[in-house]
């Protein structure tokens, strides 16, 4: 009881306002020190709006060397079923494979696919570019979060996020949703997983048995991030910059990453799954180990990065968005109705 009281206070299930809560007086400094609202959207100029929201995972994979990530390929929206088998035999991606959307965040939408059924339930007539990629090879997952000066061109990995996917041990004697529901954790999964599984979490797993739930590294899917530091061994960052002297236009952000190990990691072999933009958040921030004060120290640590990275970039002629510009895409995006605050942001633009 003790344990699953502890899990619910922990602040990895506060609101981002409260995680958030010491960015907005930098956030205000930065702001009016560059007299730019939005600076941070020039960070990454290869990227729409930074990587703030809604850029193509597409066109960010086109910006890395081809090797080091799966091969992935896009599958245009209203795409009927016998093309969607048409290009996945042409992909030559083997199951079981990764669907996700092509714009889409907090991995909203991943899903494992294991066969051509799900395959076309998966991409067939939908509205929107989804994309087809192979399964990255490692069976552990990590945050790297990293720092490219412009003017020097050298890389800094800031943080390392280790992840634990969501799972439960067996006793023999209860399922695997009696198992989830012990924790706090398991327990805010097991609606949208008892729709996704269905009778598979009636399972009785048996005694000592280690069954992982959820096999996507995503927080809000109830992996568990922690402090992986030291595993930041010097190959680790060689590896690290070798992708970014290859990758243009982009300064600030964290890839997502498969393994077989954690040394394996320490000497730089893995496989990207994602590199995100400027909304990256170092995902052990989250450890629950961590006090809510060490989670803003180490928030601290990393945006004040932001700051340096867009002054240098303006002053080598990349202009940040206007305020107006980005309410404007908020509206389209999120469909939110900030009519003052647009007629403010136009004002001032």
């Amino acid at each position: 009881m003790w344990h699953r009281l502890a899990d619910r206070l922990n602040h990895e299930y506060w609101p981002w306002q409260l995680i958030y809560l010491p960015v907005w007086p930098f956030y205000l400094y930065q702001a009016v020190r560059q007299r730019c609202a939005v600076f941070f959207t020039n960070v990454n100029p290869a990227i729409d709006m930074g990587g703030f929201f809604g850029e193509s995972k597409a066109a960010i994979y086109a910006l890395l060397p081809e090797q080091c990530y799966p091969k992935t390929v896009v599958v245009p929206p209203n795409t009927p079923v016998d093309d969607v088998l048409r290009v996945h035999r042409a992909a030559g991606i083997p199951f079981p494979l990764i669907v996700k959307p092509d714009v889409g965040e907090r991995g909203a939408g991943v899903m494992r696919i294991t066969d051509e059924v799900a395959l076309v339930r998966a991409l067939a007539n939908q509205p929107h570019d989804l994309l087809m990629q192979a399964l990255a090879s490692g069976s552990q997952e990590f945050g790297l979060m990293f720092a490219k000066d412009p003017a020097s061109g050298r890389t800094e990995l800031l943080s390392v996020c280790g992840k634990r996917f969501l799972s439960v041990t067996g006793d023999g004697e209860r399922t695997i949703a009696e198992l989830l529901a012990r924790s706090w954790r398991g327990k805010k999964q097991l609606e949208r997983l008892g729709h996704l599984h269905g009778d598979g979490l009636q399972a009785i797993p048996s005694n000592g048995e280690l069954v992982t739930v959820e096999p996507i590294g995503n927080h809000c899917r109830g992996t568990t991030f922690f402090d992986a530091r030291h595993l930041a061994a010097p190959r680790l960052l060689e590896a690290v910059d070798e992708i970014m002297s290859g990758t243009v236009g982009v300064h600030y952000g964290r890839f997502d990453v498969r393994s077989e190990s954690e040394e394996a990691l320490s000497e730089g072999r893995f496989t990207v799954i994602e590199l995100n933009g400027v909304s990256s958040e170092p995902g052990h921030i989250y450890d629950p180990a961590y006090s809510i004060f060490r989670c803003w120290a180490e928030l601290l640590r990393h945006v004040r990065r932001l700051g340096p990275i867009s002054l240098q970039l303006q002053r080598a002629g990349h202009r940040p968005l206007t305020l107006h510009a980005l309410v404007m895409r908020c509206e389209a995006y999120f469909g939110w109705k900030l009519g003052l605050l647009r007629r403010v942001a136009f004002v001032f633009a």
